[in-house]
């Protein structure tokens, strides 16, 4: 097995896991109008920021993974 495979892999399953915690947290959040609601504004404003980051990590997770994954696979065919 190729170590690209495996990493990959790897980086394709944490921002799978990273999506869908942070969007399970999300719908947990809504009330009963379909808005999400805060206890503050201040943790409305951290929470909001600090998922966004967070989001945006495991997007880049998933563009690297399937990246690799692709390039994994080229190497499998040409060789």
């Amino acid at each position: 097995m190729n170590t690209t495979f495996l990493t990959a892999m790897i980086l394709t399953a944490i921002g799978l896991f990273l999506r869908y915690h942070i969007s399970r947290r999300r719908f947990n959040r809504r009330g009963i109008g379909g808005l999400q609601q805060f206890p503050t504004y201040g943790r409305f404003i951290f929470i909001t920021a600090v998922e966004s980051v967070i989001y945006f990590i495991a997007t880049l997770c998933l563009w690297a993974g399937l990246f690799l994954l692709a390039l994994a696979g080229f190497n499998h065919f040409k060789h």
